[in-house]
């Protein structure tokens, strides 16, 4: 199995449907939005940043730096409609709930310097607001081995899961874990609290140290390496991040506070260089990028699924380290809640024998 074969056509069984045409992935989207859940929204934010309808939909070329693939696992059977689509007929006889759970599958290739290359990323979505039940725990598990199978036994990355749906795989080996916490702001609620600053440009620490507004670039690559626990190479920047912010002198244009908007929606990266910090170029920087996030995902959806309201049901994620105290109090006087405790996890598989001694 490579990239240019990455169709996983050996899964479709009465339980796994391919989301694969355009108005099977608009109705997903669509639900996925309503659904609205952390997970939901991982998944919709990764289906939006890389055009993924949009090359269903308008034959739209990409980049090959990216592909993604939905997958639906279903409950019970479901028949075909008349395009012969599982998917299809549940949209339009509103069948949801005959739906287990959703996956986002997505691999990046072309960058050497990617630490995700040659990764598989795995973006799951119970269909409910509430903890999946122990059928859907065991069938999620057997579809991820099934899947390692067809990977030709490379890793698999899982991108902010709950940790008992890892538990529930067998034979799991641990080649990166770590743990983070997931905070939400309705975007109706953006803007509400006190704590909003005004713009930066008017503010009184860019007029007195002569600092600009602007966003991450190739050259800021460079200082940025190192600064952060995940650090992004230029094509994911380029071709995955929504939007980002970076707040730099003005005479040099040397970076030195930033952060981004990773390829599922979701802020990450802050970070401000050590003889800046203090100064609350963080919070400038979180205000920045919540706005354009906000304007790109509405965008996005108005021109997309037709919603009349589309600002309505989104909501603005963020992550954390558990162990990070800083952002986690810059986030929460912007309003942000606690959602989940999520883990982020590559993994390899071991199912005869277990994992290695």
């Amino acid at each position: 199995m490579n990239y240019e074969s990455l169709e996983f056509a050996a899964l479709e069984t009465a339980r796994v449907a391919p989301v694969t045409g355009c108005n099977e992935l608009i109705a997903v989207a669509k639900h996925l939005h309503t659904l609205g859940t952390t997970h939901a929204y991982r998944a919709l934010g990764g289906m939006l940043s890389s055009n993924l309808i949009e090359t269903a939909c308008f034959d739209k070329r990409l980049d090959d730096y990216v592909h993604n693939e939905v997958w639906a696992h279903l409950i019970d059977d479901v028949s075909v409609d008349s395009s012969g689509s599982r998917i299809a007929a549940i949209a339009k006889d509103e069948l949801w709930s005959k739906v287990d759970f959703i996956v986002l599958l997505t691999m990046y290739r072309g960058s050497k310097e990617n630490a995700y290359t040659d990764k598989l990323e795995v973006r799951a979505v119970i269909n409910s607001t509430k903890d999946a039940s122990p059928q859907t725990v065991d069938a999620f598990g057997k579809f991820i081995l099934s899947l390692w199978g067809l990977w030709s036994g490379k890793s698999i990355f899982f991108k902010g899961i709950e940790k008992y749906l890892l538990e529930g795989i067998p034979g799991l080996e641990y080649l990166i874990q770590f743990h983070s916490l997931n905070y939400a702001l309705d975007s109706k609620d953006w803007g509400k609290t006190s704590f909003f600053p005004e713009p930066f440009s008017e503010s009184l620490v860019a007029q007195k140290l002569q600092l600009t507004m602007t966003e991450i670039s190739a050259p800021d690559l460079a200082v940025m390496k190192g600064q952060n626990f995940y650090n992004p190479d230029n094509k994911y920047i380029q071709l995955c991040c929504p939007a980002t912010s970076c707040i730099r002198r003005t005479g040099d244009r040397a970076p030195i506070a930033w952060i981004c908007c990773h390829a599922d929606y979701q802020m990450g990266v802050l970070r401000t260089v050590d003889e800046y910090q203090g100064r609350g170029l963080a919070k400038y920087v979180i205000h920045d990028l919540g706005n354009k996030m906000i304007k790109d995902f509405a965008a996005k959806v108005s021109s997309l699924y037709k919603y009349s309201q589309p600002n309505d049901a989104y909501v603005i994620q963020m992550i954390a380290e558990r162990s990070n105290r800083t952002p986690i109090r810059l986030y929460e006087n912007f309003g942000f809640r606690l959602v989940a405790e999520v883990t982020w996890a590559e993994c390899r598989f071991h199912p005869a024998g277990g994992p290695p001694k």
